[in-house]
């Protein structure tokens, strides 16, 4: 539940236990009110009865001093008279006001005290006369409860109407930077810490848009620095494996040569002498191996040094590599779909390398039997991506080895991405990767090569 929703919640709780509150305060209050107002309307006429039970014996006409007090009584709004006889029959009676109009009756029997009538008898003189009735009718009192109640709920239900308006307005207002502080959060998060947050709304979210602001700044200058000590470490392994490169190449190749003449001088000595045949063979055999171990120092010193050639471009390199491993795996078909361009020197050898770890790991660590290429520029990086139907990533991991974990530090060190996924049908893998392309770079260009196993 999102911070508005439960402060909304807690709101609409808040007032509505008011207005519980409200009612029932309201009710005891017109309760007491009504009880009290008809109290003293039963007192003032038992105390006018009174009164004229002791005129009755001095008046001269008692027929029309009772007549008199009933008429008395004509539209009043609590009491109503009868007048009784002998016999019990009401011979005169009030006619009371009503002014209540149409009232619930559930209201009534809620706010209605005892209305039990009282029976007050008269002396001798008003015979045939003998008892005043009073009742008590308490629709007019509540009436006027009914609407003092509606106008105080109502004008509570406005009151936090408008109060919750208020609030939420303000809350609103308030609250309203944060989503932009989530959403920068959300890209910094995702590694795009040149994300900045405008400090509005109250002190406290300009502090916290501030704060985050500097988080992101320190996190970028963070970045940077390791992204130069990354740079830093990955120049220093390039410059050891030129430096092996050139030891192997210096040194073990003119020992490899060394070996192979005195081989072929040895086996020609042999022949020359009619030596026995095991001489002159294994002669032949040491040659052999000599030739062998050049291949495979020609193959190192490939991989130590796996840079483009000079003028060939990123194009023309992935296709020539497509094609030594075509002649390398003839049961795998290699295809590709290649973009034209220049993106600068640096760029394409580690695109390069990157195919180059994909393609070798696939062939490696699977049995693939289609391998797909692509390279494709957009809009201000570069994508590429090898993928297999080898069968899919070991179970022990899904990172790849060291291979892998060093050439996605390279690809990071650029500022790109490197991702290693499961590819669900045909089974396999998926080396998926994108750089950021250099400011200077030229445009790329829309011609894609495709190429299969025998085209290599």
């Amino acid at each position: 539940m999102s911070l508005k929703t439960r402060l909304a919640a807690t709101l609409s709780a808040a007032f509505i236990a008011i207005l519980i509150i409200g009612g029932l305060l309201t009710y005891d209050q017109a309760t007491k009110n009504v009880a009290a107002e008809l109290s003293a309307a039963r007192s003032v006429a038992a105390n006018r009865v009174a009164q004229l039970v002791a005129k009755l014996p001095a008046s001269r006409d008692t027929a029309a001093e009772l007549a008199s007090f009933v008429r008395a009584f004509n539209g009043d709004r609590h009491v109503q008279v009868l007048l009784i006889d002998s016999t019990g029959a009401v011979r005169d009676f009030s006619t009371p006001a009503k002014d209540y109009g149409a009232l619930p009756d559930w209201f009534v029997r809620l706010l209605a005290p005892d209305t039990s009538t009282t029976v007050m008898p008269l002396s001798g003189a008003a015979l045939p006369m003998t008892a005043v009735a009073v009742s008590i009718d308490p629709r007019n009192e509540i009436a006027t409860s009914w609407t003092d109640l509606g106008l105080g709920l109502g004008s509570l239900v406005l009151f936090v109407l408008l109060a919750f308006a208020a609030i939420w307005v303000v809350a609103d207002r308030a609250l309203r930077p944060l989503g932009s502080i989530q959403a920068a959060f959300a890209r910094i998060g995702a590694g795009d810490y040149a994300s900045r947050v405008a400090p509005s709304g109250p002190p406290e979210m300009r502090v916290l848009a501030t704060r985050c602001n500097e988080m992101a700044a320190r996190l970028a200058e963070i970045s940077a620095r390791n992204r130069r000590l990354s740079e830093q470490l990955l120049r220093l392994q390039d410059e050891e494996r030129a430096e092996l490169a050139r030891d192997l190449h210096d040194d073990i190749g003119p020992l490899l040569f060394a070996i192979d003449v005195d081989a072929s001088a040895i086996a020609r000595l042999a022949r020359s002498a009619e030596g026995d045949d095991p001489v002159t063979g294994r002669a032949d055999a040491i040659k052999t191996a000599a030739h062998r171990a050049r291949q495979e120092v020609r193959r190192i010193l490939s991989d130590l040094r796996p840079g483009l050639t000079p003028g060939l471009g990123l194009k023309a390199a992935i296709e020539e590599l497509i094609a030594e491993l075509s002649r390398r795996h003839g049961d795998v078909a290699f295809s590709a779909e290649l973009a034209e361009g220049d993106w600068g020197g640096p760029l394409e050898v580690l695109v390069h390398r990157a195919v180059r770890e994909g393609l070798d790991n696939a062939l490696r660590h699977g049995a693939p039997t289609r391998i797909v290429v692509r390279v494709a520029p957009g809009e201000n990086h570069l994508t590429f991506s090898v993928v297999d139907d080898g069968g899919g990533l070991a179970e022990s991991g899904t990172g790849g080895g060291f291979g892998l974990l060093g050439m996605r530090e390279r690809v990071e060190a650029a500022g790109g991405e490197l991702t290693v996924s499961q590819v669900p049908f045909p089974r396999g893998v998926r080396l998926e990767g994108r750089v950021p392309l250099p400011r200077d770079s030229a445009p790329p260009g829309a011609v894609v090569s495709g190429m299969g196993g025998d085209a290599a």
